[in-house]
Formats: structure tokens, sequence, C-alpha cells
């Protein structure tokens, strides 16, 4: 697909909003800002934010990104809790956080995420900025780390019921990027001039410097994430499904749920799944008990790797 990007104007914001609600809101969980009246997600942030969209060579909008400097005084609450913005003070003038990178359903399965990814991240590399972070899937996470991403902190329920954890991309830690193969290292400034924000952040955030969850064995891997996110621990294959998207199964307590769920549901870490002509993305809690979630279990579907741009 022939894609044209785009830093949104003010005046086609409302354009982005009504796509967020479309694409996201009503086949995945609900997100904070939503206006179901206007059929929009829109948070006060996001009129200090920068809002970037890929069109078809129609002009149809088919994937939005939001970037918003971390130091921006409307940031919604729970995202402060969530990247753990106190503690990121010293790196608050230099930091982006990257959110809301939604695809069409049409082209979720190629590399049009891949490529805004790295869009977003040529864009604020350009803007001077030297940090990025976001929150992701635990199932996600080693595809970020496949990028440059690194994590540095534990994993948090969002009030959606969904469990993210927070990762921070370092664009001058060059051989760091190198070393993961990351498409993103040609935007490091590796002049020794930069090494102060390398050890700025690893100092502000020592977990920075621990192996990733990709270069792990399965058993360490299994036994570094379960202490991320304790709520995950003891699961059968969990590995298995963290590495192809699967559903996984819940126990009481396992991760804090809408009312009415129970340890019958499933947790949908990453990727999608459809089934029928439903789809069903990442936080997605389904029911058990029927041949429809029988069915999706031999029909899953992930994400296509980043692009090698």
């Amino acid at each position: 697909m022939s894609i044209i990007w785009e830093k949104v104007s003010p005046s086609a914001l409302e354009e982005v909003y009504r796509f967020r609600y479309e694409q996201y809101f009503v086949d995945r969980e609900g997100l904070p800002g939503t206006d179901h009246t206007a059929r929009r997600v829109w948070l006060p942030h996001d009129d200090g934010s920068w809002h970037f969209a890929a069109r078809s060579p129609e002009g149809a909008v088919v994937a939005v990104g939001t970037a918003t400097p971390a130091a921006e005084p409307s940031l919604y609450g729970e995202w402060r809790d969530m990247f753990e913005v106190p503690r990121l003070a010293p790196l608050l003038p230099q930091l982006v956080l990257i959110s809301r990178v939604i695809v069409a359903k049409e082209a979720r399965n190629s590399a049009l995420f891949g490529s805004l990814c790295l869009h977003l991240a040529r864009t604020f590399t350009a803007e001077g900025y030297h940090y990025a972070a976001h929150y992701c899937a635990p199932g996600m996470a080693a595809l970020y780390e496949r990028l440059g991403y690194r994590l540095y902190g534990h994993g948090k329920s969002l009030r959606s019921g969904a469990y993210r954890l927070p990762m921070m991309l370092v664009v001058d830690d060059v051989p760091y990027l190198r070393s993961m193969r990351s498409p993103l290292a040609s935007l490091g400034r590796d002049a020794e001039a930069n090494r102060e924000w390398i050890e700025l952040a690893l100092r502000t955030c020592p977990e920075l410097a621990q192996k990733a969850l990709c270069a792990m064995p399965d058993a360490e891997r299994r036994s570094t994430l379960a202490g991320l996110c304790p709520g995950l621990d003891g699961t059968p294959d969990l590995m298995r499904v963290l590495r192809r998207g699967a559903m996984l199964p819940l126990r009481k307590g396992d991760v804090p749920a809408r009312e009415g769920v129970d340890e019958g549901s499933f947790f949908v870490l990453s990727g999608a799944l459809g089934s029928g002509g439903t789809e069903y993305g990442p936080g997605a809690l389904l029911r058990t008990g029927g041949a429809e979630v029988e069915a999706l279990k031999d029909s899953l579907v992930i994400s296509a790797p980043f692009d090698k741009e």
C-alpha cells in the first residue's frame, strides 16, 4: 500500500478523534476521553500534542498516532501514573510520550504499524527530543524491544481493565540500538557530546540497563515477566501465549478486570483474534464455554514485524 504521511493540522483533528473511536473503541477496550454521543475520543492534552495520520492514495485515513511532550501540563492523570512521570522529572524536557497508534482494520496485519512507529520516531528526533516512552500489553513488549524500546517500570492495570508495561526509547544510545538491530539506530546522534543523555536516562531509570526480554531464554524471560506482571505468574504455557499473541486463561485476581468478569474468561495479551467476522484486539476479555471461543483458539493472527526502513 502506498502511504501518504501527514502531520495533522488543527482543522483536521476531528478526523483523528473519530478514527480513534471507530477503529479502536468499538472493537477493543474503552479509552479515557471517549464521547459516545459525538463518537470521538479526546483528552485535554490532545490540544498540546502532535498528531499524525497515514492516508491511502485515495485520501482515506488508515492509521493515526499521537506524540505528547511529557511536560505537557494537561497530561491525563492516569497516564502520569502509568508512565511514572514524577520519577522521570530529570528527563521531562527531552521526553515525548507516544500514544494511540491505531491502524485501520484492513491494514492491521501489514507493516503499516511499524512504518508509523518509525515515522513518529523520525519526527520527534528531528524536533530535538532524546527520549520517547509508551506503554504496551505484556505480549507486545518483545516486539517493541526489537524496535529499540526498553522496559523501565512494573506493569499496571488501567481503569479500563487493560494491563500495560511502560517502555522507553533512548534515541542517542546507538550502540544499544545497533545491538538490537533496530531500524532506529540511524536516527541516533552518537557523538560523544550526546553521551550525557544516555547517562542521564540510566541514572534516572537503572532498569534500562537490564537485558531485553527478547534476548532471554524462555525460562528467564518467563521469570522476569512474572516479576513485572505478578498476576501472570504460574500460567501454563505462558511463553507460548506471549510469543503467539494467544489468549491467556485467567484466575480470580490475576488481572483486575471490569465488574462481572470471572475466572472463566480469557485476556487477549497481544495481536488480534478473529472468528466469524468478529475481531478482538489486545486487552479484550472474552467469556469461555462457547463455540466462538473454541474457534478463536484456531484463528490467531499477530501483527507483521516492523519493516526494515
